[in-house]
């Protein structure tokens, strides 16, 4: 199957188009064997290719899909070949969707309706009930904001517009893939690609001049934060400030929607997710390190020096950080659907099921917690801000619906108290953390050693889920563990390009001849993991060898750094990027994260990177626990990443009389993969580094393989002195 397709034009041009009523540019596309997909999405770059190389791999070796020894997941390649419409392989045509979509924006009476990828907590990762952007655009990265407008002057029966999903350098290629014709792409960070507000304002200025009307941009408040809305907001203003004659100045409003839209049409084409509130644990003071009322006090310190007396927290990392209370609401992430209110001594939680909560009840009466509804907690908040002499608000996570019930507007947005204390570890917290690496490393040396002897031994095929599954089940025979930080990358070969790739609906075969890239954490209850590692079975290209080498110099040189106090992770992300930057080469990500404790593995407030609004508040402070994950990409071959984890403790050997100065002990043991290193782009301190490390993890993993194992002898070739 093949088609052809037109270049897209810009996204201002595309609204200059639409102002004058004509309908929305498209790109040229043709069905697919009458089904329901969209039309030729399944010859998309990689989607096909895989395909046929599982069949050219399955006819080249001559198998039987019934040999005893190879993998069942192999032999069902078959069928997807005769049948390349079946369910995994279905794409989303979102047509139908938006035009409903437009007929729900028309009852509202709206223009412009913007559908964010977070939930009512400000949540990166979401349940499906609330994934609500990837229903109606198609694509399932998780950042992101649709913005889908509806032309006023349109007068046929369907109401038309323009879509456009706006999103971050990790998901460029993965949502040019999974777009559908009916969508183009803003690019954050790139110049000369609008931002989602900026398109938004001019799209809204513009249909006003041509119709005449007010225009207005409509949003769930529940799901859009306060400072958000207040951003777009000023940005519409300026907009509409260049126009001085008042008779033709435009006229847009931002406009609350308590009817969800998404919502209102999703049943319509798919069966409705409902949302699952799963059983609850709590945790003890020996894995948190402080009990609630400890971390109580530590929370009313911090509003007094704000001159507040009451905090609304809607993060429910936060919540479940507070509370010692871990959950399992959404996937991958301990947590549980709450709000949370500080008043004072008084702790309320507002949730649902509380049935959940039943077997704990001298917990929650011993820290003076009390339950409630979890919908009362909008009447709640008017509530206390009649009574609360000033009401602090998490600036990043607070609700527009939450600020429109403070009817006495007695707020104040701050920085999060709960995310600053979150974020730096207790001692308790950080030996959690050591030994979840442990145990977690000890399940990546032995699922890489089996796939390099299943792929060039054996000569098994395996593909990109089975390799994944394969993983999961050495991590299972770890003590304490829970389940997955987040959904596995496993990449081979130009997949590993995609920085955030998921095999999940097409794998690929994995190619011994190729880049293979495993970006994998997961949840014990001692801690969060994330590692990535990226290895080569057979022979690497000289272009591969190098560009890994560079990255590892980033990574050993971040990873050796010192700071002194206030050092912020914008300072220091260049350290990662300088031997890539001295070839003319970069990575559109960020350096690193912060991780939680048997929490989300994404967590702030601080990180390292080159984003000034994320990165350059926040200061490194001791006990930041972070990921430290440098990479490189080129699309349509291979894609490099390696990341460890490590924490922020303090340079003891500084002389005495200078600022206090801070260093990182890296605590992820998996070796970096040897055939990948060219030893001749290393210094004599990177070797000397990398051999302390691969000596550190050979002393401390060694002990935990079988003797005269294959993965002791495989550890034993990667942890070898360069």
């Amino acid at each position: 199957m093949s088609h052809t397709i037109q270049p897209r034009p810009s996204t201002y041009s595309l609204a200059t188009h639409m102002s004058a009523g004509g309908p929305a540019i498209r790109r040229n596309s043709r069905a697919c064997l009458n089904c329901n997909c969209s039309p030729g999405l399944l010859s998309r770059q990689g989607r096909m290719s895989s395909t046929y190389y599982k069949r050219m791999s399955l006819t080249r070796s001559g198998s039987n899909p019934s040999s005893p020894g190879k993998s069942t997941r192999a032999s069902s390649v078959i069928d997807q070949v005769v049948n390349p419409c079946a369910e995994e392989d279905k794409e989303i045509n979102t047509s139908r969707r938006l035009e409903a979509l437009r007929l729900e924006m028309q009852k509202e009476d709206i223009e412009i309706y913007i559908v964010p990828s977070e939930d009512a907590h400000q949540s990166e990762y979401t349940a499906p009930a609330d994934q609500r952007r990837s229903f109606i655009s198609g694509f399932s990265g998780s950042a992101g904001v649709a913005v889908i407008t509806r032309d006023p002057m349109c007068m046929n029966e369907q109401p038309e517009g323009l879509s456009v999903l706006s999103t971050d350098g990790r998901y460029f290629t993965q949502a040019t893939q999974e777009l559908d014709f009916n969508w183009s792409l803003l690019r954050e960070g790139v110049p000369e690609d609008p931002t989602w507000q900026q398109w938004t304002a001019f799209n809204a200025v513009q249909m006003s001049q041509d119709s005449g009307r007010e225009i207005h941009i409509g949003i769930d408040p529940k799901l859009a934060s306060y400072v958000s809305i207040e951003s777009l907001d000023q940005i519409v203003k300026q907009k509409l400030e260049g126009f001085k004659d008042t008779k033709l100045k435009p006229a847009v409003s931002l406009k609350p929607v308590s009817r969800n839209l998404v919502d209102a049409i999703w049943g319509r084409f798919e069966v409705a997710v409902p949302r699952h509130l799963e059983p609850i644990r709590i945790l003890e003071k020996s894995l948190t390190g402080l009990d609630v009322s400890e971390k109580l006090k530590l929370v009313k310190e911090k509003l007094e020096k704000v001159g507040a007396t009451s905090i609304v927290v809607s993060a429910l990392d936060e919540i479940a950080w507070f509370l010692n209370i871990r959950g399992s609401d959404i996937e991958y992430n301990p947590v549980f659907f709450a709000y949370l209110i500080i008043d004072g001594d008084s702790i309320k939680v507002y949730v649902d099921a509380h049935e959940r909560f039943a077997a704990f009840s001298q917990y929650l009466e011993s820290n003076n917690i009390k339950l409630f509804k979890y919908s009362q907690i909008f009447e709640d908040v008017k509530d206390l801000s009649s009574r609360s002499k000033l009401v602090a608000l998490p600036a990043k996570t607070t609700s527009w619906e939450i600020v429109n019930h403070i009817t006495e507007k007695n707020f104040k947005l701050v920085d999060s108290p709960l995310d600053e204390l979150k974020s730096t570890k207790t001692r308790e917290e950080i030996e959690g953390a050591r030994l979840a690496q442990v145990k977690d490393s000890t399940a990546i040396v032995k699922f890489l050693s089996w796939l390099e002897n299943e792929l060039v031994e054996n000569g098994e095929l395996i593909d990109e889920v089975e390799a994944d599954e394969k993983l999961s089940e050495f991590r299972r025979q770890e003590k304490n563990f829970v389940g997955l930080s987040f959904e596995t990358i496993s990449a081979t070969g130009a997949n590993a390009a995609v920085v955030h790739y998921s095999p999940k609906h097409s794998p690929a075969m994995i190619n011994p001849a190729k880049i293979y890239l495993c970006d994998t954490g997961s949840q014990f209850l001692e801690g969060t993991t994330d590692t990535t590692r990226t290895v080569h079975f057979t022979s690497p290209s000289k272009e591969e060898m190098n560009a890994y080498t560079l990255v590892l110099k980033g990574h050993v040189a971040l990873a050796r750094t010192r700071f002194p106090e206030g050092t912020t992770g914008l300072m220091i992300d260049s350290f990662a990027r300088q031997h890539l930057w001295q070839h003319g080469l970069d990575y559109p990500h960020s350096t690193g994260h912060g991780v939680g404790a048997f929490l989300n593995v994404h967590e702030g407030p601080m990180g390292i990177g080159y984003r000034i609004a994320g990165h350059a508040k926040f200061p490194l402070q001791l006990g930041n626990l972070l990921s430290n994950e440098p990479g490189f990409y080129k699309p349509g071959e291979f894609g490099i990443r390696i990341e460890s984890m490590m924490y922020v403790k303090k340079a003891e050997d500084i002389p005495a009389g200078t600022k206090q100065f801070y260093e990182f002990e890296t605590i992820t043991l998996v070796p970096f993969c040897r055939k990948l290193i060219n030893n001749k782009l290393l210094t004599f301190d990177e070797k000397f580094w990398i051999n302390e490390y691969h000596k550190q993890v050979w002393e401390t993993i060694s002990p935990l393989l079988p003797r005269r194992s294959a993965e002791l002898n495989w550890l034993k070739r990667e942890t070898a002195c360069l």
